[in-house]
């Protein structure tokens, strides 16, 4: 078969197969293609493509989408832990930033402007998001915990130059 015999395939055919049932699949797909094939002859490429968009979005439907499992490579296990783990880390967070609001409010020694509780609270999330980010995409436990380790290395090194000024950087505390 030659390059000009070969019939064109529609552009987000992908994300066709991506959210159709596989059990579907195989009839609204010939059926799409079918109409796909006649826009191309009437229209030419591009109007045909873009008229299979349309055709594509309207069946994007929870009919047609059925179950959600096929549409990732993870269980709801899997998902339902995932989540867990980031309510978690919210969690941690605000307890951590708990400790100065509640030792403000019993002593004098203890005095955080609503910047600090920003700064602070931004440096928690984004250490637990990148932890959280760390054990989902590497899988290999050694490096999990020796990235761990050095993550919460590195936070630790920042509160101390934030709190005390440890490297004497701009940003040093008093």
């Amino acid at each position: 078969m030659t390059q000009k015999e070969k019939k064109p395939v529609p552009i987000v055919m992908r994300f066709f197969h991506w959210f159709c049932r596989p059990d579907f699949r195989e009839e609204i797909e010939g059926d799409l293609m079918e109409q796909f094939h006649i826009h191309y002859i009437k229209y030419g490429s591009n109007k045909a493509n873009l008229l299979f968009i349309k055709e594509v979005m309207s069946l994007f439907r929870p009919s047609i989408i059925g179950n959600f499992n096929h549409l990732t490579h993870t269980n709801t296990m899997e998902i339902m832990n995932q989540n867990k783990r980031l309510a978690t880390i919210l969690a941690i967070a605000i307890s951590i930033l708990l400790i100065p609001l509640v030792a403000m409010n019993l002593t004098n020694e203890v005095n955080w402007s609503l910047f600090d509780f920003i700064v602070v609270g931004g440096l928690l999330l984004g250490t637990g998001l990148i932890l959280e980010f760390i054990l989902r995409k590497i899988k290999s436990l050694r490096y999990r915990i020796l990235l761990g380790i050095v993550l919460f290395l590195v936070l630790f090194l920042i509160w101390a130059e934030l709190a005390v000024g440890i490297f004497g950087t701009p940003f040093a505390g008093s």
